[in-house]
């Protein structure tokens, strides 16, 4: 099961060139500039102020790429078509709790969130599951990446998010964006439906809730959506929630609520069922929950463990986001590793085959401590990376040999050191309010959504399904779209020959 409706090979352009002339003339710029603002405006492609998060009554567009970004279309495929393989192999390795609380043996001697997550991991699987069954609704993030030795550029995993997997319906309209402003500049149609993939995250991640929901068999019953007190992107998760309307959701069965307020508010019965207002949840859908600033004292991590006990469907359980570190991520980069939970060999390797270099900084491994050490000496070749999921932490040039060199043995612990990667450079308008919109050399990430749901007897339903393009200047080390470091973007494919 995929949704799968790009391109074909045929029907790309063959070079760059087939991209709009930059720079723009002013008269045109600023044409363009205004229609897409009000377009954004009108369509849904907005977000809350920064200085007003609790509140839509002031909302700005969500910062854009005026043009797509020219992204080889053959790295474009291969995310598209390992996505599957991705979704399965998280989806297993989240049941094998033994594997996961021994991969975070060190981290949790430092790292108090990641401890807590491994210590409700543990009691849920000591007691028994009550629901066997999960959703992991995906993002997969990737960047291009040139290789030293033969300036070919390849596809490389950054990160792999389960959890939270955000901007969907902002990426689909940012597409819908920029077929509009290729034809304001006179680009044939058919080549503006070649180069910009079909994109509904929305549609997919909607699919994948009411999935969930149809299983577990209560017509009545609650999809909870776990979110932040105040989100400046509260509306782009309000999409998801109006798509399951649309296939077929009663609005008043899709509650919102914090963690805090789940505590308050939700209860066990003898049956395990969870209990809202005296109405029994079927999905929890988190929304938030990956970071230590939405666990405010006891009372979450409670909450939290009272929805992971209980017989909902939880997309996702706790599970996979203990699967959803970056110490994860490097073990499964170790040899064998990954061939433990995907068995097919094609598939292992076309997974594999995306991984940057990851190495543990937690032990004693002679090849590890010969990359540290090159790392101090060259620290601009490395990023050093936290645990949590959601971006930002990360140390990179300077930082990268401060950090090695200062820290303990047991602090370091809690990071990875990664490859850094060297992507395609692209010239892009980014867009945001208030702000000029100048002409930037720029830098992209490709996350592609999916999703698989079953249980860990029978192989999960997976499908694959949207992509999401994050555009930045290409000096800027990390930031994400809702500060404006980011824009949104869409891939412009093409055909890449060296050029």
């Amino acid at each position: 099961m995929s949704d799968r409706k790009h391109s074909s090979v045929e029907d790309i352009p063959s070079f760059k060139e087939d991209f709009p002339s930059l720079p723009l003339d002013e008269s045109t710029l600023h044409s363009l500039v205004e229609d897409a603002q009000d377009w954004a405006h009108a369509s849904g492609l907005v977000m809350r102020s920064a200085d007003a998060k609790s509140s839509s009554d002031s909302c700005i567009h969500a910062p854009f790429s005026l043009l797509p970004a020219p992204f080889p279309a053959s790295l474009y495929r291969q995310a598209i078509q390992v996505q599957d393989a991705t979704a399965r192999l998280y989806h297993r390795l989240a049941y094998d709790a033994q594997w996961l609380l021994a991969a975070h043996e060190n981290v949790v001697k430092t790292d108090e969130f990641t401890r807590n997550l491994c210590d409700i991991l543990k009691k849920v699987t000591d007691e028994g599951l009550a629901q066997r069954k999960t959703l992991v609704i995906q993002r997969s993030d990737y960047m291009s990446h040139k290789d030293p030795f033969n300036s070919e550029y390849t596809l490389k995993q950054v990160e792999v998010n389960n959890m939270a997997s955000s901007m969907g319906g902002h990426a689909e309209r940012v597409s819908s964006l920029h077929r509009r402003v290729l034809s304001l500049l006179g680009m044939e149609q058919a080549r503006i439906q070649a180069a910009i993939p079909h994109n509904k995250p929305i549609t997919m991640i909607a699919r994948a809730l009411f999935l969930a929901w149809k299983e577990f068999g209560r017509p009545d019953g609650v999809i909870l959506v776990i979110v932040e007190e105040f989100n400046q992107n509260q509306i782009d998760q309000r999409h998801v929630e109006y798509e399951l309307a649309e296939q077929g959701v009663n609005p008043a069965l899709i509650k919102r609520m914090t963690l805090t307020q789940s505590h308050q508010s939700l209860k066990l019965d003898g049956d395990r069922h969870l209990v809202l207002d005296g109405s029994t949840v079927s999905v929890v859908y988190f929304r938030a929950g990956y970071s230590p600033d939405h666990y405010h004292s006891r009372n979450e991590w409670d909450a939290r463990l009272t929805i992971e006990r209980s017989d909902a469907i939880k997309a996702p359980w706790i599970g996979l986001q203990v699967a959803n570190t970056k110490k994860v991520q490097q073990v499964l980069a170790e040899d064998g590793q990954l061939e433990q939970f995907i068995t097919d060999f094609a598939e292992a390797a076309s997974v594999r085959n995306t991984f940057a270099g990851l190495w543990a900084l937690d032990g004693n491994d002679p090849v590890a401590e010969k990359i540290i050490k090159h790392a101090q000496a060259k620290p601009e070749g490395y990023v050093l990376k936290p645990q949590l999921e959601g971006g930002g932490g990360n140390f990179y040039g300077e930082e990268v040999r401060d950090k090695l060199l200062h820290a303990t043995p047991e602090e370091r612990s809690a990071y990875i050191l990664m490859e850094k990667l060297r992507p395609l450079v692209v010239q892009s308008y980014l867009v945001r309010a208030h702000h000029a919109t100048p002409l930037a050399e720029s830098v992209s990430e490709l996350g592609v959504y999916g999703y698989a749901f079953g249980d860990d007897i029978d192989p999960p339903v997976v499908a694959t399904g949207g992509h999401l393009l994050r555009t930045k200047g290409k000096l800027v080390l990390e930031g994400g779209v809702a500060v404006g470091a980011s824009v949104i973007d869409s891939p412009f494919l093409y055909e890449y020959r060296g050029e």
